[in-house]
């Protein structure tokens, strides 16, 4: 029944110091820049959008959404329940319902296993789980401000994801076989 906050409201404040006796030490909250508060919004099973989604917080998906979702600072969380008509780009996204569209991160892309996904794949990370329904490309690419140098480490790093790709992009065709590559 009772809220800790109608308590901290109710709650008298504290007796000032009166120099007798040891100091009353009380913690004070640091204050939280707006840009370091990570708030989150929620689109709810029962809500569906028609047009375009942007905004500035994290945005978790378990409704029907139509458009275009652009979020390029944070990430985008598609739910179990989550059904997406749109393009997407975000800083990071999860898939573990079903989008039909490409998406583009500037971190991280993860198909999890629950997911259905139809619709080319670019950030410089990508997992796709084993299970996923996927139907697509995928581009990897180091982000352009880190500079060539840098790139052709981050390609052999990331060879083992590109190995995953294929194989579950070759799984998702529902041959079984893979198909010829041109890898010499």
């Amino acid at each position: 029944m009772w809220n800790k906050r109608d308590e901290e409201m109710v709650r008298p404040p504290a007796p000032a110091f009166s120099g007798n006796g040891p100091s009353p030490v009380q913690p004070v909250p640091a204050p939280v820049a707006p840009s370091e508060r990570h708030e989150a919004a929620g689109i709810g099973a029962s809500i569906k959008i028609v047009g375009d989604v942007s905004g500035d917080e994290d945005l978790t998906i378990l409704g029907k959404i139509e458009g275009k979702i652009v979020l390029p600072k944070h990430s985008v969380t598609i739910g179990q329940s989550g059904r997406v008509k749109a393009d997407i780009q975000a800083k990071f996204v999860s898939v573990a319902g079903e989008v039909h569209g490409n998406l583009v991160a500037g971190e991280q892309i993860v198909i999890r296993k629950t997911a259905t996904m139809l619709g080319n794949l670019t950030a410089p990370r990508v997992g796709l789980e084993d299970g996923c329904r996927f139907r697509g490309a995928v581009e990897m690419e180091a982000p352009a401000d880190k500079g060539r140098s840098n790139s052709s480490q981050s390609q052999a790093s990331s060879g083992n994801n590109s190995g995953t790709a294929v194989a579950s992009a070759v799984s998702a065709h529902g041959s079984g076989k893979p198909e010829p590559t041109a890898h010499s």
